[in-house]
């Protein structure tokens, strides 16, 4: 597995595209999960929020420009596609510490049909 920042992320969206699970396998143990107003704290915490979200709403994210890296952060704008159709733009903030994801947090941005 890559360790360098961008990689990660770059993996990270791979395994989401992919609808794979297997995607929190990217996190510390110790990881936190940021977004909608709730924090996720632990792979355990992180797992249950992938499932579901996975699904649930079959999230598809595609890029809406480069991935944004200085040093362990990497910032990326994304379109996330759902199952029903609806498209959720959004910036999710990496932190990535030896090769696996400390931290994620994600800020939507609007809504569009």
């Amino acid at each position: 597995m890559a360790s360098d920042p961008k990689s990660v992320v770059a993996e990270y969206f791979s395994r989401m595209r992919a609808g794979d699970k297997a995607v929190v396998d990217l996190f510390h143990d110790d990881a936190t999960l940021v977004g909608l107003g709730t924090t996720r704290t632990g792979k355990d915490a992180i797992r249950e929020f992938y499932e579901n979200t996975i699904e649930r709403a079959g999230p598809s994210p595609r890029s809406a420009g480069p991935l944004l890296a200085d040093g362990a952060r990497v910032a990326a704008e994304v379109y996330i596609d759902l199952s029903d159709e609806v498209s959720i733009h959004a910036v999710d903030l990496f932190i990535v510490e030896e090769g696996r994801i400390r931290s994620l947090s994600y800020f939507l941005c609007a809504h569009s049909g």
